[in-house]
């Protein structure tokens, strides 16, 4: 960080010595020539410079097109843009991104904040989010169409399919549990792995019910498994579901890294609620073993962009406007988290709710052209 210019997680803030100094720092967050309303599109990369290298680990076992606000963002050059050089990484489960991130595997992951806010109130876990990528909740449980289980109450002594025991879903299911009056031993919780494995486990009855996930559930319904989901409360509708963490250490040592990861992260966001469709061809020239062999192939688009709709559901980016300050969070939020995980005595004793974030880098985020990106998505072939 530059001489005179320090980021302090426990205030929140970055605190800048001479004027000189903070002059020098907002270079380095690509902001003073926004500021001056020049070069807003896009931060000027100091010429020659290597890129910053990042290790970016995303909580699931299979990095399938469900995830646009990270493989957009490196298909499409905008963390290039930013100075950065990206490596996306499967970091399998929540629980397990979050080890990635503390054993210094992995510089940034995207994973649920429930594990991790669990932690960070019991063990002072140094994990901090720092971007909000999904607005709305993801965890759901499903049944077969034809199943008599109606609601969560009607678990008792059934077989519960989950994804991995180091999963979001587990401490969702360990929730909903304990609101229906039940303990996590009243059910038998069975590993079912992701994908079609999980799709099949549900189908031939080895399992009962499964925790799922609202991209999940749109990838298994356009595989053709009709599949029903148990009432949510509104409640649950408004909690994060996925956001971008890192520790405390990586933040304050690197905070123009966090700047302009979120950026090119916001970026992402705006191409892909312009313009899906261009998303999910992105997506298959990215990676062109998920393609099909004809592009144009209107089922197989069709199934894709079902899938990546149910992501920019979570994301609200099918109902926030473009010009929204992507990655914002907010203390209510997290509060609300830390409530429910309390109740159910996942978490001893609460501490404040903004010990879990920090907000200092949402304006950094959107200091780009927005209409540039809406101009890109739109004529994008």
């Amino acid at each position: 960080m530059s001489v005179g210019a320090k980021y302090s997680m426990e205030s929140g803030n970055v605190v800048y010595g001479e004027r000189a100094s903070r002059r020098r720092f907002l270079f380095r967050f690509g902001l003073l020539a926004a500021s001056c309303g020049l070069a807003r599109a896009l931060p000027v990369l100091g010429g020659d410079r290597p890129r910053k290298k990042v290790t970016y680990a995303i909580a699931t076992a299979d990095l399938n097109i469900g995830y646009p606000f990270a493989t957009l963002a490196k298909a499409l050059g905008y963390f290039e843009q930013e100075g950065l050089d990206v490596d996306i990484v499967p970091g399998q489960s929540s629980a397990a991104t979050a080890q990635l991130l503390l054993s210094g595997r992995a510089d940034v992951g995207v994973a649920q904040p429930d594990p991790i806010v669990i932690q960070r109130a019991n063990n002072k876990t140094p994990l901090v989010s720092f971007y909000a990528v999904c607005r709305h909740s993801t965890n759901r449980i499903i049944v077969e169409p034809d199943s008599p289980i109606q609601s969560v109450r009607d678990l008792r002594s059934k077989k519960v399919g989950v994804s991995d025991f180091g999963s979001g879903g587990v401490i969702y299911l360990r929730a909903r549990l304990k609101e229906a009056g039940m303990r996590p031993n009243d059910v038998q919780m069975i590993s079912v792995g992701y994908g079609t494995p999980s799709f099949e486990a549900l189908k031939n009855h080895s399992v009962d019910v499964e925790v799922s996930f609202t991209v999940g559930i749109a990838r298994q319904q356009m595989a053709g498994y009709a599949v029903r989901v148990l009432p949510v409360s509104p409640d649950e509708l408004t909690l994060y579901s996925y956001n971008l963490f890192a520790t405390q250490a990586f933040i304050e040592k690197n905070p123009d890294v966090i700047a302009k990861f979120g950026r090119a992260t916001a970026k992402a966001t705006v191409f892909l609620m312009t313009n899906p469709e261009a998303a999910v061809r992105v997506f298959w020239k990215q990676y062109p073993d998920r393609a099909p062999k004809d592009i144009n192939d209107t089922k197989t688009l069709q199934s894709n962009l079902a899938i990546i709709k149910a992501q920019m559901h979570d994301m609200a980016a099918d109902e926030l406007p473009v010009d929204f300050k992507w990655g914002s969070q907010d203390a209510a939020t997290f509060g609300k988290i830390e409530a429910y995980l309390a109740d159910d005595g996942q978490i001893a004793s609460p501490i404040a709710a903004t010990n879990f974030f920090t907000n200092d880098f949402a304006d950094a985020f959107n200091q780009f052209d927005h209409a540039a990106i809406v101009n890109q998505a739109r004529n994008w072939k």
